[in-house]
């Protein structure tokens, strides 16, 4: 299995969007169930954050490449993104 931070890497430098595709695989469970807990059940709003989240994720990749624990930060981001949809 290839590492995250190999995954940000490959999507940062070329763009490939094979590689953050396998992000968002491995990752949507974790967001958008953090997400929903987090919006009060609203399956609408959680599906928002989760996007706002990934979109975040695409647009940070340069600076987490070397980022160790892409789910942790994942995480994070999402309860950031829920308050400020709250």
């Amino acid at each position: 299995m290839t590492p995250d931070s190999e995954l940000l890497r490959q999507y940062n430098e070329t763009g490939s969007e094979d590689a953050f595709a396998e992000l968002v695989r491995r990752y949507v469970n974790l967001v958008h169930s953090a997400a929903l807990r987090l919006m009060g059940g609203d399956a609408h709003l959680a599906c928002d954050v989760a996007q706002r989240v990934f979109t975040d994720l695409a647009r940070k990749a340069s600076t987490l490449s070397h980022h160790k624990n892409v789910g942790g930060w994942l995480y994070t981001s999402t309860y950031y993104a829920a308050g400020k949809f709250l």
